[in-house]
């Protein structure tokens, strides 16, 4: 195939003998079989079915902190095959989610999700009705999953998809605006496992087209290695860990005009089963640039746009 944004004739002589011998098949749940197993052609890609794995699993407990019933089929064989793992997943998961909810009952009304992967937060999030969703990532993510989704109920007012390159320069940025989004309004950004595989010279790239894009009201959550923690040669899906900090914080303050910041260490943060939601330990210290350094740490970062 050329594209797998639409079926092409090699996958529809692979449907063709199905349909017919299943009979009560149509072609479009056909095809929706054989989407379910398409697979992504980058490594950074497969870590998003790896996080639907994830998130499918943890969907399965009767204490879990969020539900994501599309998690099994967004994440596929191979993602189902490699769950990224509960230890990040669900806090990572439930913090974003939180902090959507947050700031959406401030009046953001736009959500930007950069590396967004196999997200689902536009079908699996209710009482979000007004809420415009822009999903940012490598092309070839979204030639698996927008066929996974079709027939599936948006709960939000508007998603849009926009495929792109993180390491073109301004890129991202450009195709966001030409997807329809808005920068005069408040935003919540979520960049989930996404700047440990960037280089930090294109982390502050990020981070200034982010500030050039937000309004004041706005606000960033992701999760973050330390710089000592890019020494261990981590390496998720096939994919390498190469971007780390000891001081996100005045990174976002220097460069985006995200001025309230607070870098959080893992360690701080906790699951409570019992009651369903997380626990933030608020006596701990923020992980600034002395705390960090020569540690191997990771971190939650969260900072606003005042």
């Amino acid at each position: 195939c050329q594209s797998r944004n639409v079926p092409c004739m090699k996958h529809l002589r692979l449907v063709m003998p199905l349909t017919a011998a299943l009979g009560s098949c149509s072609l479009g749940q056909c095809m929706r079989e054989v989407a379910s197993e398409m697979r992504v052609d980058t490594a950074h890609s497969f870590t998003g079915r790896m996080c639907a794995a994830s998130r499918w699993e943890e969907s399965q407990r009767n204490d879990s902190l969020f539900t994501d019933k599309l998690g099994f089929k967004l994440a596929g064989s191979e993602g189902r095959a490699s769950p990224m793992g509960s230890w990040i997943m669900v806090p990572r998961t439930r913090y974003g989610d939180d902090l959507l909810r947050k700031y959406y009952a401030r009046g953001c009304r736009q959500l930007v999700l950069l590396g967004a992967g196999m997200d689902s937060r536009a079908y699996r999030m209710s009482a979000l009705e007004q809420l415009q969703v822009y999903e940012i990532d490598q092309q070839t993510t979204f030639d698996v999953k927008e066929p996974l989704l079709e027939g599936e109920t948006l709960g939000v007012a508007k998603r849009r998809v926009v495929g792109t390159e993180f390491t073109e320069r301004g890129r991202w940025a450009a195709d966001l605006l030409a997807a329809g989004f808005e920068p005069q309004l408040p935003t919540v950004w979520l960049l989930e496992g996404l700047l440990m595989y960037l280089s930090m010279d294109d982390t502050i790239a990020l981070m200034r087209d982010m500030g050039s894009l937000s309004a004041r009201g706005s606000v960033v959550f992701h999760d973050a290695c330390s710089h000592s923690y890019i020494g261990l040669g981590v390496v998720v899906g096939g994919a390498k860990f190469i971007g780390g900090s000891d001081d996100y914080g005045a990174l976002w303050s220097e460069h985006a005009g995200f001025g309230k910041a607070r870098v959080r260490d893992f360690g701080s943060i906790s699951i409570n089963r019992k009651q369903r939601r997380l626990e933030i330990d608020t006596t701990a210290p923020d992980a600034t640039a002395e705390v960090c350094r020569g540690r191997t740490v990771v971190l939650f970062v969260e900072a606003e746009k005042l």
